[in-house]
């Protein structure tokens, strides 16, 4: 009689001690969510805490926003938590690939790709970017054409997948395939996004339609991906890349291997380009607000390249030119949120968290806590200043992550956002069409919603 007395206790404090939105029966927070996700959490850390619990259809969820309790989750007692079901919309598109995977299965991923990202091969891996960028370039329109504008949102996604796929996998896609893979990405990511904040809840009639329309855009991207596949198996290189060890972990030749290397091919595919390309289309959308910190990222360029392309070598010396770039990732951080469940009980902080509770972490969210971010919507690529980071906490700041699965590819993301970056403000203005209402779209990634059409300014 004793334990069952003591357990109803500690629920009942548990509910008092749960700061966060009541929502309404069945659906929770579900449809006050949907209407404006990014507002709706950055106001309920204003008016709730750093601790908000909220349900979503039948889902616990405490959104945690201080750093000490991020890295807990993240870093110090990762084996407790697993990626949540908010990831299940996912799994179609990047099966047992290495962004979904756990435990060991995660870890042999893993470790199988890691060589591929050592240090010696960067020089390299730097000239394939700036190579595939100068590629792109030549496609675009020039100033004085009649029709010179384009979405700059969508080039960058070309413009990054074409060095990912040539740094890191020795690939080239062209046109027409690449248009239908990033279409079909783009509806996979949108369907996964509205899954989560229904909560399971969509009509019947209304998820029969949307699964028809997901199930043949998965399947377009199935034609891509086997194809590239089937095209590196029949011709492999003389000289090994990422492609092929990921060839030599999975064992293509048994269908489970095929399978799974479709699954990490994809995954490196979607993730090493999606979100550089999200951060720098919101880099140009903010340089073209302040003319003053854009000059001075021409003037550092200029200055350290001398109308030059720029080499992994220039880096160092590229340092506002990087942190301009941080700061638009603070801002519009591509991955805006995070989530993990609690395999069994933990306490973080002051905080109880009960096993099966799913626990959220949103960087876009976080990287407007005014305690770490003082005036927080104010694009200031300063903070990002040596000085500036050595007083901050490495939490406070996770575009990428953090603990034992912060993103494998975090330096290679750095390193090609730095020199696309670069490439194109060195030669360039790009001047935003006039009129246009840009606003973001929180699906997984955090795109440009309708894009961002500009017109390109020759600088000398």
């Amino acid at each position: 009689m004793v334990a069952p007395v003591k357990a109803k206790t500690r629920r009942r404090d548990t509910r008092v001690a749960r700061p966060g939105p009541r929502g309404v029966p069945i659906f929770g927070v579900a449809r006050a969510v949907r209407s404006d996700p990014l507002g709706y959490f950055v106001k309920a850390r204003r008016k709730y805490g750093d601790v908000v619990w909220f349900r979503v259809g039948l889902d616990t969820i405490v959104m945690l926003a201080r750093p000490e309790d991020i890295k807990h989750v993240l870093q110090d007692n990762h084996t407790n938590y697993r990626k949540s079901k908010f990831y299940e919309p996912l799994k179609p598109l990047l099966g047992r690939g290495i962004f979904v995977s756990e435990g060991d299965e995660w870890v042999r991923q893993r470790r199988s790709a890691t060589p591929a990202f050592s240090g010696h091969r960067f020089d390299e891996m730097a000239r394939q970017i700036v190579a595939a960028t100068e590629r792109r370039m030549q496609h675009w329109p020039s100033a004085d054409d009649a029709n010179g504008d384009f979405d700059v949102a969508r080039e960058m996604m070309r413009v990054t997948f074409e060095g990912v796929a040539s740094a890191l996998l020795g690939l080239h896609m062209e046109e027409r395939r690449y248009d239908a893979f990033h279409d079909a990405v783009t509806l996979v990511f949108r369907h996964a996004e509205q899954s989560v904040w229904t909560g399971g809840l969509l009509s019947h009639g209304l998820l029969k339609r949307i699964n028809r329309r997901y199930r043949d855009a998965v399947e377009e991207i199935d034609r891509v991906i086997y194809g590239l596949i089937d095209e590196r198996v029949a011709r492999p290189r003389a000289s090994a890349d990422l492609f092929d060890m990921l060839i030599d972990a999975c064992d293509p030749s048994t269908r489970s291997g095929r399978e799974l290397l479709r699954d990490q091919l994809l995954s490196f595919l979607v993730a090493g380009h999606e979100t550089t390309a999200v951060a720098l289309a919101w880099t140009w959308h903010l340089l073209a607000q302040h003319p003053d910190i854009e000059a001075r990222l021409h003037a550092e360029i200029d200055e350290v390249l001398r109308f030059r392309p720029p080499t992994f070598a220039d880096l160092p010396k590229l340092r506002y030119t990087g942190m301009v770039f941080e700061e638009a990732m603070r801002l519009y951080p591509p991955v805006w949120t995070i989530s993990r469940a609690a395999i069994a009980d933990d306490r973080i902080g002051d905080t109880d968290v009960p096993a099966g509770t799913t626990v959220m972490i949103s960087p876009y969210v976080l990287h407007r806590h005014p305690e770490f971010w003082p005036d927080s919507e104010r694009f200031d690529p300063e903070r990002f200043s040596p000085q500036a980071v050595a007083q901050r906490s490495r939490y406070a700041y996770i575009p990428f992550g953090g603990g034992p699965r912060n993103c494998l590819g975090k330096r290679f993301g750095m390193m090609e956002g730095q020199l696309i970056l670069a490439m194109i403000a060195g030669r360039y203005r790009v001047v935003p069409v006039a009129g246009q209402t840009v606003t973001p779209e929180p699906a997984i990634t955090l795109r440009p919603r309708h894009g961002l059409r500009v017109i390109l300014r020759p600088r000398c």
